[in-house]
């Protein structure tokens, strides 16, 4: 069975047998709590969030100061606090079994004092909550609460330090424990909701209960990680997919009982995670459905030795992911401490700032994660202190107008779950699913196209007619009830753009014999693909074409990377450009072939119904990913243009470099934000300087009659605008980091 299969037939399961044995959790009814804040039916935590984290170390006890952190969040235009309750480390007075209280804290109690000053000052509150796994002298109390490897023998977290009993989603302690303990706090404290922090279970426990659980549903034994074969462990996965679930749900409830306005919500570590055969059963998509507003883990750099700076536009990216799945929750990063590996010292400055207001430019929010000391401003480096205060104020000064925002999305980007899974045992080609997408998105960015995602859980019809263009970006694995919806989507005038080996998997990873939509993009799978990374090119078969005229008058071949599959064109297609076998260039007196031409496209061009399709049967996304070739990005770029000539909303001179953000509230339709995030500067990250840019023009098509008003919410220069029935017009005199300008359209 797949996930969503797995998913309809496990809510027929009566009671809670399947994951929990029976009695192991005693639910409460729920507490009808009313919330004061709610207006109209959004509650406080659908609107802009200003989110300070202090994630508290042992000894930050010893001087707490609640006043100081209060004063801290002032200045700094937070209106949120997340900070430390318990589960590894304790910090107020736990009297619940398997207490580990803060030996640096003496008789106080650190989540008392701080509550209670913040709801002096009308700051929100959620604890932190951490049910991963206890040290030594904990897990001896109640060794049968955790998990065990095959061997029966305690399963253990390698990377912290101490080393900590991990605990599963089926064991007493993230359970029944964790129940109690998420009841007294918010039974006995002033809190406003949980941070479910290290939600995730890494691996396969083999405790009694998920080893009943499990052979109570399959008839079989839990399946071993280094021995068992990938259907086997592809069926665990569904299972703990399942079992994730049902955890998250009841987590929900519990912390729901005491009214709606209490929030319960986690971490999810970003969109592209899932390379490992068997890894957490938690991803977002679970987490759209469980959590009350939407936080993903978006550091400047990751936790590892070798530090990278990731892609400048990953914040952007990944609400853009969020709100696209779910346009009504709040979508935050949670950003700061360096992805933790030099926790102790600054971010680089402009990179983080440029990354806010990236997040911004997509309706985002912020979450300011500082891993040491006290508050941002009582630690060892205290230069991150203010360096987000810009953002921050902005959003609390514009608050109203910011609220339900979310990216405009005339076009799609297809993301499937299925494809994601399928790479968690790498191809021969060394391609990825995240390549993909990144080096499709970043030519629809660096050209100001407006864009979103479309998962693939929540594709039908009616989805799709919304799209003026979707774009499948190697989408290897996909449904054949997926495959008919885009079918008719394109049959009935949609525009499609398709990349590789989109289609030609099914949902469980199985090769078809051709793609499951041949007929749609006018070619025919023969079966063999080709390593074209290195001295291999494309014939321009039509020069004529647009997609190839503004090179085609001084060449006739264009760069090819990445694996070709060779296919055979339908008569009714046009092949634009043909694959052209390698060409060795050494020794270079024998660098040359009489056969640039062949009978298999590259790229090509085919209408089906009503419908528009550009097919490459090469890898221009992931090698625009790898190295970006302008061939390779003009070649997309084209495309898309060329599918959709008129239905872009965004025309500009902006150089690349500036990336243009477009959102509608979708609360007041009427409501538009158009964003500008600078990032022109030197050629290496992190960013040293910011290049001011001079003269923008920007020219928007906006739903609605005519422009109503508008208000310039943040600007460095004068801004001119004016505008005729929906086109709306504005020159920008310069722009040094971020500019916005709130639009307000006649309906």
């Amino acid at each position: 069975m797949n996930r969503k299969e797995f998913l309809k037939y496990s809510s027929l399961v009566a009671g809670g047998s399947m994951i929990y044995p029976a009695g192991a959790i005693h639910a409460r009814s729920p507490q009808h709590h009313g919330d004061s804040n709610s207006n109209d039916g959004v509650h406080w935590y659908q609107q802009p969030l200003r989110i300070l984290q202090t994630v508290l170390r042992e000894t930050d006890a010893r001087e707490y100061d609640a006043n100081a952190v209060v004063a801290y969040m002032k200045e700094a235009g937070c209106d949120m606090l997340v900070v430390n309750a318990g589960g590894i480390v304790d910090f107020f007075q736990n009297p619940l079994p398997a207490a580990n209280i803060n030996p640096f804290m003496g008789d106080r109690d650190i989540v008392r004092e701080i509550t209670a000053r913040c709801k002096e000052e009308g700051f929100r509150v959620i604890v932190r909550v951490d049910f991963r796994g206890v040290e030594e002298h904990i897990y001896r109390q109640h060794p049968d609460w955790f998990s065990v490897d095959h061997n029966g023998d305690p399963q253990m977290l390698t990377y912290t330090e101490p080393r900590l009993h991990s605990a599963c989603y089926t064991g007493y302690y993230r359970t029944e424990h964790a129940e109690q303990f998420i009841r007294h706090l918010m039974e006995n404290y002033d809190v406003d909701g949980i941070w479910h922090n290290s939600i995730g279970v890494v691996g396969i426990c083999h405790c009694n209960r998920c080893r009943s659980s499990y052979r109570e549903e399959f008839g079989t034994e839990l399946p071993v990680q280094a021995e068992s074969t990938d259907e086997e462990l592809s069926r665990y996965m569904v299972w703990k997919e399942q079992v994730a679930d049902r955890h998250m749900d009841h987590m929900r409830r519990t912390v729901k009982s005491y009214g709606d306005d209490k929030v319960y919500t986690a971490e999810v570590f970003t969109m592209f995670y899932g390379t490992r055969q068997v890894d957490l059963g938690i991803d977002l998509y679970n987490a759209r459905d469980h959590f009350d507003f939407l936080v993903s883990v978006a550091f400047l750099t990751p936790n590892q030795e070798h530090i990278t700076y990731d892609e400048i536009t990953y914040a952007n990216t990944i609400v853009t992911f969020l709100k696209s799945m779910a346009p009504e929750k709040e979508a935050i990063i949670l950003y700061g401490g360096n992805g933790t590996a030099h926790r102790y010292v600054r971010d680089a400055p402009i990179d983080l700032n440029v990354w806010l207001w990236q997040a911004l430019a997509a309706g985002g929010r912020f979450w300011n994660c500082n891993f040491t000391g006290m508050h941002p401003a009582a630690t060892h480096d205290r230069r991150n202190a203010f360096n987000n205060t810009e953002p921050y104020f902005f959003v609390k000064e514009n608050e109203k107008l910011l609220e339900g925002h979310a990216p405009v999305q005339p076009i799609g980007i297809y993301y499937s779950k299925y494809t994601r899974q399928f790479y968690r045992i790498p191809p021969e080609e060394g391609d990825s699913f995240d390549g993909c997408i990144q080096g499709m998105r970043s030519v629809l960015v660096e050209n100001h196209i407006p864009h979103g995602f479309i998962a693939d859980d929540q594709v039908t019809a009616e989805r799709l007619s919304r799209y003026k263009l979707l774009i499948l970006p190697n989408v290897r694995a996909m449904s054949s009830p997926e495959i008919e919806l885009i079918r008719a989507y394109v049959h009935n005038g949609g525009k499609l753009l398709a990349t590789y080996a989109s289609t030609l998997f099914d949902e469980n990873g199985r090769q078809r014999n051709d793609f499951g939509l041949a007929d749609v993009f006018g070619c025919r799978f023969t079966g063999d693909k080709i390593n074209t990374r290195q001295d291999t090119y494309q014939y321009i078969l039509q020069p004529d074409h647009e997609i190839v005229r503004p090179d085609s008058k001084k060449t006739e071949l264009m760069v090819n990377s990445g694996y070709t599959l060779l296919c055979n064109p339908d008569e009714t297609a046009r092949v634009i450009c043909t694959y052209t076998p390698q060409v060795h260039n050494q020794p270079p007196e024998k660098a040359w072939t009489d056969d640039w031409e062949t009978e298999y496209p590259g790229l090509l061009a085919h209408s089906y119904g009503a419908g528009e399709v550009i097919y490459f049967a090469n890898q221009p996304d992931q090698s625009n990913f790898e190295m970006g070739h302008p061939d390779l990005r003009n070649l997309l770029h084209r495309s898309i243009r060329y599918l959709v000539p008129d239905g872009i909303p965004v025309a500009t001179n902006a150089p690349e470099s500036v990336h243009i953000g477009l959102t509608r509230s979708h609360r007041d339709p009427s409501s538009f934000i158009c964003s500008l995030v600078n990032t022109t500067s030197a050629p290496k990250r992190p960013l040293r300087t910011m290049t001011p840019v001079n003269d923008i023009d920007v020219s928007l098509s906006l739903e609605g009659r005519s422009l109503k008003r508008y208000n310039i919410l943040r600007s460095q220069g004068r801004i001119a605008v004016d505008s005729s029935g929906n086109k709306v017009r504005f020159k920008l005199e310069r722009l040094d980091d971020f500019c916005a300008v709130h639009l307000e359209m006649e309906q």
